[in-house]
């Protein structure tokens, strides 16, 4: 008697990009880093064979063929964007566009000191390099896995990255030079922080299949390149319907699979 080889589990989870539906608005016009994120995850999860992920090109092409659930999109990520907040309704419509019952969450986006206003990485640039000033930049990038069947939070990390060089400086006066810094995101993105993201995701469906290991190394570089990175985890942000602390346990790890 021939047995059926057991089929393997996968599961469906849409990657948002906060920014995807953002119209270039500066000189350099770079992907958003949110889109950057969103393509590394995207790639890592199909690899797997656990993780089926539609690509952002597709998401995009989609949501344009469904203008209602394209403005309900847009609006949950502005909002996810300036407060953290989650519309969960419009996260929904979208999930069930790809058959899916889960959405990532990434916003990118850079704080100044001593002021509220955050801006991309690229306007940043634009400003910094125009003007002529310099201030301590921190990117920082959030992830919220979304359970869009129960209207839950799965999980949500919080990573943070100085851009200033070694000068104290984050300017472009040449295009090589903004190039440099695209390139640089670029491989953090793919090299360090998707990595992250994506293990700690497939942790949560899959939780005997991976292996914890705490990183200890605080000096992580990519290959063929000369910046160094650093990832923290800072404190939970209030998400609207909420009324647990988010887990953060696995913040600081990485995960072999």
């Amino acid at each position: 008697m021939l047995i059926p080889a057991a089929k393997a589990v996968t599961f469906n989870v849409v990657v948002l990009p906060a920014d995807i539906l953002k119209v270039c608005e500066n000189y350099y016009c770079y992907p958003e880093v949110s889109e950057i994120i969103a393509d590394d995850l995207v790639n890592y999860f199909n690899s797997t064979g656990k993780i089926k992920s539609p690509t952002v090109t597709e998401i995009r092409r989609t949501l344009s063929q469904n203008p209602n659930i394209k403005t309900a999109v847009k609006a949950a990520a502005d909002k996810f964007n300036s407060r953290g907040n989650i519309d969960f309704p419009a996260m929904k419509q979208l999930a069930r566009l790809f058959s899916a019952n889960s959405v990532l969450l990434i916003s990118n986006s850079v704080s100044v000191e001593d002021s509220t206003v955050k801006r991309s990485v690229w306007e940043i640039l634009e400003l910094s390099s125009g003007l002529n000033i310099s201030y301590p930049y921190t990117m920082e990038t959030d992830a919220v896995l979304l359970d869009t069947a129960n209207d839950l939070v799965m999980w949500r990390g919080g990573y943070t990255k100085n851009l200033n060089s070694s000068d104290g400086s984050f300017t472009a006066q040449k295009a090589s030079e903004s190039y440099a810094k695209y390139a640089y995101i670029q491989s953090y993105s793919e090299d360090l922080l998707s990595n992250v993201i994506a293990q700690n995701v497939i942790l949560r469906f899959f939780p005997k299949t991976v292996s914890p290991v705490l990183n200890k190394n605080t000096d992580i570089k990519p290959s063929g390149n000369f910046f160094r990175y650093e990832s923290t985890n800072p404190a939970a942000k209030k998400l609207e319907d909420e009324e647990e602390p988010l887990e953060h346990e696995y913040g600081e790890m990485i995960y072999g699979l």
